[in-house]
């Protein structure tokens, strides 16, 4: 397998790389984002209307009305807002030394559905609520009531914005309306619902400040709710909203500058765990309408790989792994901008995937041509590339990933060479880390003979020690430490070679080889 990059020709020079994964999700943070350093937050119902938690913080049926920035004052039959609160959290975010990246205006505070008649549980009018929609998992799911009230109370909360934090500031925020929306607990109302008030919320926004960015995060548009097919209050089949908004918008002259979309794939699932596919279903239906709005900005809003979805069950294992690697390569060709993810909470270390991204950031990247015997295994096969502006550094990240069989043991011999316009015999540094099973924690560890007997009943060995262990894999696990984790290679000196062809410059020729499931990064540097 051969992998060659040419720094020489024009042509092969990309764009720079930036950082894919910096952006964390936090839910309702009170205290600060607690996030890892340097990492950007997503925060989600910042205005309230969510649910009271119990002693071991699990979601109840019960309103919790002090987070509300909004409340109604029946006496005086009007609208308050508690804005004092939101900026206390925002304060405490950026206390902590966290960026906002993005403020998501949901759940609407519960005063907003106060006029609202609900009707018994089962039943249906095609014009209330019913009983058990009142209160979701994830609190008031319901559209605003009072659409006129919703409408000024967004413009209050970005006036107030505004003056608390200064138009350029708040102008670097990005604001989204609405979280996978067609999704019943993050969304009861129809389509027609969440079109009007998304087109309502955007329009609030930007009549306080018309260059706002302002966006949402919707299902796949082949997306069909199937756990219910009873429908929505209508009566109407659960599915996508997404041609619909986008049509809605183009007809009406609405700006959407951002659109994201979630992505659970399960690592068990052939067909979701092929990274090659993953532009093609989530976001080529949305770019190929013909009522599109170019230049906006896509994103994935919610990722993990996972072996379950009920109950959700994150992935933690080697393919999991390099299946990021090759999914960030993949989104980077395609020009997706984020992959925004949970946790990353600021006791945590961050993961070989996005680690192996560090010192690459706003290097230029170049194409890498990839060739081999058998060209089945080529296509498995990839590899970013890039370079400094100084020309002196170089990095390669490569990885070998099949998606048809987890099970398969394999390995390719890869020769990377590099052009370069360096002289003949050019003196260079480099290092390497090599990411396989063997390094992997989890991974090593559920190949133990005796893993079969540490997982529990629905447990999986590519999942994680939490979910997927019983009480003696636990047990195993907490006394577990691998012997050969991933560690960086002592730097070797090589001598820069000849081009084949005769034409000035020189080659960077690197032997190395890849298991199947395994990533390796190499950083190299021209000595002077």
């Amino acid at each position: 397998m051969v992998v060659t990059v040419d720094f020489t020709a024009a042509e092969t020079a990309g764009e720079r790389l930036f950082d894919m994964w910096n952006v964390a999700n936090r839910i309702s943070p009170k205290n600060g984002a607690n996030v890892r350093a340097g990492m950007k937050v997503n925060t989600v119902r910042m205005l309230g209307g969510i649910v009271h938690k119990d002693k071991n913080r699990k979601q109840s049926k019960r309103p919790n009305f002090k987070f509300d920035i909004c409340t109604y004052d029946q006496r005086r039959q009007r609208y308050v807002y508690h804005f004092d609160r939101l900026v206390d959290r925002i304060n405490r975010i950026g206390k902590g030394g966290t960026q906002i990246h993005q403020i998501v205006l949901d759940q609407p505070p519960w005063c907003f559905h106060r006029d609202y008649k609900f009707i018994p549980e089962g039943k249906r009018d095609g014009i209330n609520f019913r009983e058990n929609e009142r209160v979701s998992h994830y609190g008031n799911s319901l559209p605003p009531s009072d659409k006129e009230a919703w409408a000024d109370f967004i413009k209050a909360l970005m006036r107030h914005l505004i003056e608390v934090y200064g138009k350029k500031t708040v102008q670097n925020w990005r604001f989204r309306v609405g979280s996978e929306i067609e999704t019943p607990d993050h969304w009861f109302g129809t389509e027609k619902d969440f079109i009007e008030h998304f087109a309502n919320t955007v329009t609030a926004i930007r009549s306080v400040m018309p260059d706002a960015i302002v966006g949402l995060h919707t299902r796949p548009p082949d997306f069909v709710y199937v756990k219910d097919k009873s429908g929505n209050y209508k009566g109407e089949q659960i599915k996508s909203f997404a041609n619909g908004i986008i049509e809605y918008c183009h007809d009406n002259k609405i700006r959407y500058d951002f659109w994201g979309i979630s992505d659970y794939p399960n690592i068990k699932i052939a067909e979701q765990r092929d990274p090659k596919t993953k532009y093609a279903t989530l976001f080529e239906p949305l770019i190929n309408h013909p009522k599109w709005l170019p230049g906006t900005v896509i994103d994935l809003e919610e990722f993990s790989v996972i072996t379950s979805m009920d109950p959700l069950s994150s992935s933690d294992s080697v393919q999991a792994d390099t299946f990021k690697v090759a999914l960030t390569d993949h989104f980077y060709t395609h020009g997706v901008s984020q992959i925004f993810q949970w946790g990353n909470r600021t006791d945590s270390e961050p993961a070989w995937p996005t680690k192996v991204f560090q010192g690459m950031i706003g290097k230029t990247r170049f194409d890498a041509k990839i060739k081999g015997r058998k060209s089945s295994a080529a296509k498995h096969v990839g590899a970013i590339v890039a370079k400094g502006a100084s020309n002196e550094s170089i990095d390669a990240l490569l990885y070998y990933y099949n998606p048809a069989d987890l099970e398969a043991n394999d390995f390719q011999e890869v020769n990377l060479t590099l052009t370069t316009e360096f002289p003949v015999g050019t003196r260079i540094a480099f290092r390497k880390v090599l990411i396989t099973g063997e390094h992997h924690q989890f991974s090593s560890f559920m190949q133990h003979r005796s893993s079969s007997s540490w997982l529990k009943k629905g447990g999986s060995k590519y999942g994680n020690a939490n979910d997927s262990l019983n009480d003696a894999g636990k047990a195993a696990w907490a006394s577990y430490r691998s012997s050969s984790l991933p560690s960086w290679t002592k730097t070797k000196f090589i001598k820069t070679r000849p081009t084949a062809d005769g034409r000035p410059g020189s080659v960077i020729v690197i032997d190395t080889q890849l298991p199947l499931f395994s990533f390796e990064k190499i950083e190299m540097m021209q000595l002077k």
